[in-house]
């Protein structure tokens, strides 16, 4: 499975949101030093949830990150946060 699709599954599942859109983008920063060379390291949330809207926006990120756990320690290198 797709990780751009995994994303979105966990997040749906363990999130109520009205919208969510997942865009890699990796390809804007294979150049980078540290960055892995897997295409599926960076990605960009963009996320419409009153759940998230509740929160202070460190408390809303903590808990996608959360989610998205296991995905950030094996896979993802950089997360980037949008809630509308």
């Amino acid at each position: 499975m797709d990780l751009k699709h995994t994303i979105v599954e966990k997040i749906k599942k363990n999130l109520i949101c009205d919208f969510i859109e997942v865009n890699n983008k990796s390809h804007l920063h294979k150049s980078h030093k540290q960055s892995p060379k897997n295409n599926n390291s960076h990605f960009e949330i963009i996320i419409s949830s009153i759940v998230l809207k509740k929160l202070s926006v460190i408390d809303a990120h903590k808990k996608i990150y959360d989610i998205l756990k296991e995905e950030m320690k094996n896979t993802i290198h950089a997360l980037e946060i949008k809630i509308l």
